[in-house]
């Protein structure tokens, strides 16, 4: 006998309650057992309803959802709450003040839910696999945790696997996705703002989180980083965020590298995803180039790895202990491409470390 998941609601409109309802009855592992109209609600209805899972909306009368958050977090520490807003920029700014608070993940609503059937199919596909995989623990089909990944022994990884360590890194592409604002955070904050190598990053977020995303790490960490655009050059210190919604890559532009956005196929469901930059970065910059895979979902970004260490470059992941989840660092380290496995509050000084030299090189003369 299968195990249902139990699910909780909250959301001021009737009609969305609706929606998401319908959709999590087309799934037989999962059960609504509570409906809330408000944070408050929901906080009331919770020791009755005792939840596997939250889907929270973010704009409420009485008490709004990251608000509900912070009040949920002070009675159970671990019950995942995904928050479920619009693609706004009210709607990305709130999501992402949610996660600070507590939040585990976030969905965006379907837009143009009038179209019952597209709204159904948009949450199957965007909000159905986040409730199944946060409670992929409690479901007696599911497979174990971290995606069924296991290391050896959890802890992180010192040794060098290359023997490269008097080699410079030219560049730098960070791949991460679920628990990546803090992950990123924490890595650029411990990063000087003299850091000589150009760091591009994916990660995993919609249209207008992203832009958002850049705007809270410039003021959050004193760098300045910014949301790509097609043709920006790379040059010493540059911080780049793919937008949501397009592929980054890194092309050669004469004696020069620069960015460059596409709208190509989304890989392993994602765009951006973490393969077509890492890809190009070891085109351009070989066994000086560096992938980073961080906290995450999935298994996005184990292709992109790989053809960073055929290109002779390197690839650390973040270790099991530091990530919010371990699937995409953890499934590059089961394949083989990890050189390092590293918490996220050692990912900085390693960095530091290989960037020495950097500065004195233009990066041109460090690719291939």
């Amino acid at each position: 006998m299968k195990t249902e998941i139990r699910v909780m609601i909250c959301d001021d409109s009737a009609i969305m309650r609706r929606l998401i309802r319908t959709a999590l009855q087309l799934e037989k592992s999962m059960e609504v057992v509570s409906e809330a109209k408000h944070g408050l609600d929901a906080i009331e209805k919770l020791d009755e309803a005792q939840p596997d899972i939250i889907v929270m909306d973010i704009e409420m009368p009485v008490m709004d959802g990251v608000e509900a958050v912070r009040e949920i977090r002070k009675r159970n520490a671990t019950l995942p709450v995904i928050m479920f807003s619009s693609l706004t920029s009210r709607g990305a700014e709130a999501s992402l003040d949610a996660i600070a608070a507590g939040a585990t993940d976030f969905a965006t609503k379907p837009s143009g839910a009038g179209h019952i059937q597209q709204a159904l199919e948009a949450l199957r596909r965007d909000l159905v696999p986040k409730l199944l995989q946060w409670t992929a623990g409690k479901r007696s089909d599911a497979l174990g945790g971290d995606d069924g990944l296991t290391s050896s022994d959890g802890r992180a990884s010192a040794a060098n696997t290359d023997g490269s360590s008097t080699r410079h890194v030219a560049a730098v592409a960070i791949g991460v996705s679920t628990g990546g604002p803090q992950a990123l955070t924490k890595l650029l904050s411990d990063l000087p703002h003299s850091f000589p190598v150009p760091l591009l990053i994916a990660q995993h977020m919609p249209p207008v989180f992203t832009g958002l995303l850049a705007t809270r790490l410039s003021s959050q960490t004193g760098h300045d980083v910014r949301e790509a655009k097609d043709g920006d050059p790379l040059t010493a210190g540059t911080i780049l965020i793919a937008p949501g919604d397009y592929h980054l890559t890194v092309d050669r532009d004469r004696d020069s590298y620069v960015a460059r956005l596409n709208q190509d196929p989304p890989e392993n469901s994602c765009r951006p995803s973490i393969n077509p930059l890492f890809c190009s970065v070891a085109d351009c910059f070989g066994e000086n180039a560096l992938g980073i895979v961080l906290t995450g979902m999935g298994q996005d970004g184990t292709r992109g790895a790989k053809h960073v260490k055929e290109a002779g470059g390197r690839v650390f992941v973040q270790d099991k202990e530091s990530s919010v989840v371990w699937g995409m660092p953890g499934q590059v380290h089961k394949s083989g491409y990890a050189d390092r496995v590293l918490p996220i509050d050692q990912m900085a000084s390693e960095l530091i470390r290989i960037a020495k030299g950097a500065e004195r090189k233009p990066i041109a003369v460090l690719s291939k």
